[in-house]
């Protein structure tokens, strides 16, 4: 399935006219060659996607970082969506295409941005028509109903992604709790705290706010 089939869907779903190409003059066309990039990229970043989930080395720049808290420096992959973690497992701020770390990091595993559909999973081509559909609802038809219908069925398409992913991915860290094994050894004030048990819970990985 290309681009245009993914965007065919959602302009079905709308009752417009289907297209064959984004280079098309007509409406359809011009709205789904507008909206695809930007929310296929949002689409991405908005669940740890396992087919769009990368890992690089990272090179260090030779200035230091503006915090001295962060001193490390490191330029980011130019496909990155969105920064999971380090390896090791460092604590980081990202600041555009750089990332600001405590220490010398080895890769960043991340988000990367996937532009051919063929990779694309099923889930996500579900959930991205429905995004395509509310968007170009809004833009075009402006039915509140049927966007906020067409919303709702993209946030389940992402509640069922993530459910997948508890199946699969069955040690997973609570959400609320540190990522970083820095942060827990030192505690929110910065104080050591005594070590205990892992606390590992069964599925929710990759889960995140909406």
């Amino acid at each position: 399935m290309d681009s245009v089939a993914i965007c065919n869907l959602a302009l079905g779903m709308l009752g417009m006219p289907t297209i064959i190409s984004f280079n098309e003059t007509n409406n359809s066309a011009q709205l789904c060659k507008k909206f695809f990039p930007v929310l296929r990229d949002r689409v991405l970043r908005d669940h740890t996607w396992s087919f769009a989930t990368a890992a690089k080395d990272l090179n260090i720049l030779d200035e230091p970082g503006f915090d001295p808290e962060f001193p490390v420096v490191c330029p980011l992959p130019g496909d990155v969506i969105r920064v999971l973690r380090l390896i090791p497992d460092l604590p980081f701020h990202r600041h555009g295409s750089t990332i600001h770390t405590v220490d010398r990091p080895q890769k960043v595993v991340y988000i990367r941005r996937v532009e051919d559909p063929n990779a694309f999973d099923a889930t996500f081509v579900e959930a991205l028509q429905y995004l395509i559909a509310a968007e170009i609802g809004m833009a075009n038809t402006r039915d509140a109903q049927l966007i906020n219908l067409y919303r709702q069925e993209y946030r389940a398409k992402l509640a069922v992604a993530r459910s997948i992913d508890s199946q699969e991915n069955r040690d997973a860290y609570r959400p609320d709790a540190p990522r970083s094994r820095w942060i827990a050894a030192r505690g929110a004030s910065g104080i050591p705290i005594p070590r205990g048990s892992a606390n590992f819970v069964n599925g929710d990985a990759g889960k995140q706010g909406e």
